[in-house]
């Protein structure tokens, strides 16, 4: 075993320190947060929390709670990131795959036309206009279906499609599978690395959407989480200056408390796809 000199050593050392510092400086706010939102009115008036509650209460997630449009925005919320993930993996695999093979026909010019519409997207008016046309107004699969590709991601996973043998490909194809077969049996299992941080990408963009459904969804009881929350944060807004604060939480405490509900899902999901992502973050920075 090849013996550590004494520079490598201090470098091993200061850089661990430096990681350290750096984790904690990413951690603190969060925790910051987690401690304002479960802590006591009068603490968070204050500003004297740091990463430990002061007069430990819930009463900002009880305020949340008397929400019962919470529960519906969380649903939609959940549906269009379940539904609209697994959708989005889908045509993004189909898309990304015959384009990251050299003798489909027109394979340049397709790819082209896919880096134009990243380059140039449409403006609100005209995507209005076609929704319109779409039936897709005040419908939850306007949340959905317009995004159903990334240009971005699929050229992500075109890059990594190409670096498949193609000995693998043929070598499936003397087994007689067809294409579906072969993606289905032979592209997926080795591409999982690649497909779980895409997912995870589309997943995060779903989770946190608001946007969207602010303009193109009309019915309340079709608005996602985000945007539910944003109602929820505004009218609090303008009720701190009306009532008393003794019996509602100050607006500063509701948002620390919002920011933990949307946070603690998608936490939850990352440990369980930590070790696709953390090689699929390295797609296409090494050429072999």
């Amino acid at each position: 075993m090849t013996r550590r000199t004494t520079g490598e050593k201090i470098f091993g050392y200061v850089n661990g320190l430096l990681l350290i510092i750096f984790s904690i400086s990413i951690l603190y706010p969060f925790i910051n947060i987690i401690a304002i939102s479960f802590s006591s009115t009068a603490a968070a008036n204050t500003g004297s929390i740091t990463i430990f509650p002061i007069g430990f209460n819930i009463a900002a997630y009880k305020y949340l709670a008397n929400y019962s449009q919470l529960l519906t925005g969380f649903n939609v919320t959940m549906f269009v990131t379940i539904v609209g993930t697994a959708l989005n993996l889908i045509f993004t695999v189909v898309t990304a795959y015959p384009l990251s093979r050299k003798y489909l026909p027109y394979r340049k010019p397709v790819k082209f036309f896919l880096l134009l519409t990243m380059l140039f997207p449409p403006g609100i008016v005209q995507l209005y206009i076609l929704y319109i046309n779409l039936n897709l107004i005040d419908s939850i699969w306007v949340l959905i279906i317009p995004g159903l590709i990334n240009t971005f991601n699929v050229i992500v996973m075109i890059s990594f499609f190409e670096t498949i043998p193609q000995d693998i490909i043929d070598a499936s194809r003397i087994d007689g599978l067809s294409e579906i077969q072969m993606i289905i049996r032979i592209i997926f299992p080795l591409s999982m690395a690649a497909i779980s941080t895409i997912g995870l990408f589309y997943a995060v963009d779903h989770w946190n959407a608001w946007f969207n459904g602010s303009i193109f969804i009309n019915t309340k009881d079709k608005w996602p989480l985000q945007l539910v929350l944003k109602n929820i944060l505004s009218t609090t807004i303008a009720a701190d200056t009306n009532v008393d604060t003794g019996t509602i939480p100050p607006a500063y405490q509701i948002q620390m408390a919002m920011v933990f509900i949307t946070t603690l899902p998608i936490l939850l999901v990352y440990p369980f796809i930590q070790k696709y992502f953390v090689k699929g973050v390295m797609i296409g920075g090494i050429k072999g």
